[in-house]
């Protein structure tokens, strides 16, 4: 038989798919994930249960050792869980299934061999957007009530950019901020240090200058963080461990000097993890954000939440008005009678660039 006669014979592959009962979906643990799979399930679906035998508790993560394993507080006990094979199956458009902060249902029939069976609905996230085209989201914490904007005069010096990037997200999640000015004992021009940074009491956000050396500003601060959940994020060097440490010196959290070549903070803090204070309350620490980066879909809305731009974003002509070149502008006529630091106005230009 010649070779191109035995190819007419050879029948091509059935590309029909076929349906495939599956009675219980944590079967699919002992089966090798594959990505075309888990696209045909959406995430919306990730609450609806099937396991009749299940013991669910409330608990909420403190940790997340890996992406499917997690340090769980459930009943005032702490557990080790691992993530259903039900929810490995949910297609998310995070980098992680769980964040630090989440609430969930811990299953603990099985125990010791505790599951997550449920990540419910989040009341808002602090997250940050990896670069290029399709910006995957990076969550940072979740449930929380405020975030504590930490920066330092000096060493490494202050980033305002930054400070102005955190309070859009802490705008656009509904999360109080607090602004957090470490190392104040650095500080020898105090009329410096007002010109800079008055703008933001102005503009209506709590201010705080502290130091964890001198304990300036720190029974303030210890205040505002009373029976409140808060997440310290913020440059890296900032000071933040310090702080904490002087808030609840039992933690002993690992601090480290900042680089005299480039004024740079080194990361002590390697990942997120949820720690109860003893004066009420939960502490959320991060690790040091060197940039905060917002996704694109968001850039309408900056001009309603840029700092400082919120009450006179009402007052201009265009309702889509973005701060740039229309007539009848309240932002650019407040910025022109110098009530908007030129800084001010340049920052958010830049950010808006940033998200074209």
């Amino acid at each position: 038989m010649r070779q191109r006669d035995r190819k007419r014979q050879l029948r091509p592959a059935d590309p029909r798919l076929k349906n495939v009962k599956v009675p219980d979906l944590d079967s699919l643990d002992d089966r090798r994930e594959r990505s075309e799979y888990k696209a045909m399930r959406t995430a919306e679906k990730q609450h609806d249960k099937y396991k009749t035998d299940a013991e669910l508790v409330p608990g909420r993560i403190l940790e997340v050792r890996t992406n499917y394993s997690f340090l769980v507080e459930a009943e005032n006990e702490l557990h080790e869980a691992t993530l259903s094979g039900r929810l490995k199956q949910f297609s998310y458009s995070t980098t992680g299934l769980a964040a630090v902060g989440d609430h969930v249902e811990l299953d603990i029939s099985d125990a010791p061999n505790f599951r997550v069976e449920n990540i419910l609905p989040r009341r808002n996230t602090l997250s940050r957007y990896g670069d290029g085209r399709f910006q995957k989201e990076i969550i940072v914490a979740a449930n929380i009530d405020q975030v504590v904007i930490t920066s330092s005069w000096r060493e490494p010096r202050i980033k305002t950019g930054l400070i102005d990037r955190y309070l859009c997200v802490a705008a656009l999640e509904e999360i109080q901020p607090i602004i957090v000015i470490n190392k104040i004992d650095l500080c020898e021009d105090a009329a410096e240090l007002e010109q800079t940074l008055g703008y933001y009491r102005e503009s209506g956000f709590e201010l705080l200058y502290t130091s964890a050396t001198s304990g300036e500003g720190m029974p303030e601060l210890k205040r505002l963080l009373t029976d409140r959940d808060s997440v310290f994020s913020g440059q890296s060097g900032t000071g933040k461990s310090s702080l904490i440490n002087w808030l609840e010196p039992g933690l002993d959290l690992r601090v480290a000097s900042v680089s005299r070549h480039n004024e740079k903070g080194r990361h002590t803090t390697t990942q997120a993890i949820l720690l109860p204070w003893s004066f009420g309350g939960h502490l959320l620490d991060t690790p040091g954000i060197k940039t905060v980066n917002l996704h694109r879909d968001v850039l309408e809305q900056i001009p309603k939440v840029f700092p400082g731009f919120a009450p006179l974003a009402t007052q201009c002509f265009f309702r889509d008005c973005s701060h740039s070149h229309e007539e009848d502008c309240a932002v650019l006529d407040a910025l022109e009678q110098g009530k908007i630091p030129i800084e001010r106005y340049e920052s958010y230009l830049r950010l808006m660039e940033s998200l074209e």
